[in-house]
């Protein structure tokens, strides 16, 4: 009889505490932070196919995508849009050597970033118009890669892809 009064008590625990696990809401956006990750993930694919598909065009190998590189260049990315580090490659060094540390000795690693694109073909299409961002994308040495965006409070996108050799 105890072990059943306590059961029941733990479950009814169970179910009133149910509540507190669920994720909370942003202010901004109203979003769950799961369904901020998926919108990082579904970014990530429809951005992927991009390059991908243009690296196919010109038979190069695909891309990976890699999560490790997704996190350090969204960090560098909220840098930015915080203004707490400069726009730029200021730092480069610094996150290469994190990637390093999380995937393993890479023989190869860069990035590209922009400023102000609304969207992820215009984000891709403006790196495609810049020499030195399409010598990096179009890099045949690069296996993995990672994209990131952040929005500022004005709505600002600031955009940081990663790419290493593995």
């Amino acid at each position: 009889m105890w072990k059943l009064l306590s059961a029941l008590i733990l479950l009814n625990l169970a179910i009133a505490c149910g509540g507190g696990f669920e994720k909370k809401k942003t202010k901004k956006t109203g979003q769950t932070q799961e369904a901020q990750e998926i919108d990082a993930s579904t970014l990530n694919q429809m951005y992927l196919e991009l390059v991908n598909d243009h690296r196919n065009k010109l038979g190069l190998d695909l891309l990976t995508y890699h999560h490790s590189i997704h996190e350090i260049s969204y960090t560098h990315s909220k840098g930015m849009g915080l203004h707490t580090r400069p726009f730029g490659h200021t730092g480069l060094s610094v996150r290469c050597r994190r990637l390093k540390n999380r995937m393993g000795r890479h023989k190869l690693c860069g990035e590209i970033v922009a400023m102000g694109q609304k969207s992820i073909k215009d984000v891709f299409q403006a790196w495609l118009d810049s020499p030195k961002h399409r010598e990096a994308i179009e890099e045949p040495r690069y296996s993995h890669t990672g994209l990131a965006v952040y929005t500022d409070p004005r709505g600002v996108k600031y955009w940081t892809q990663m790419f290493v050799e593995l």
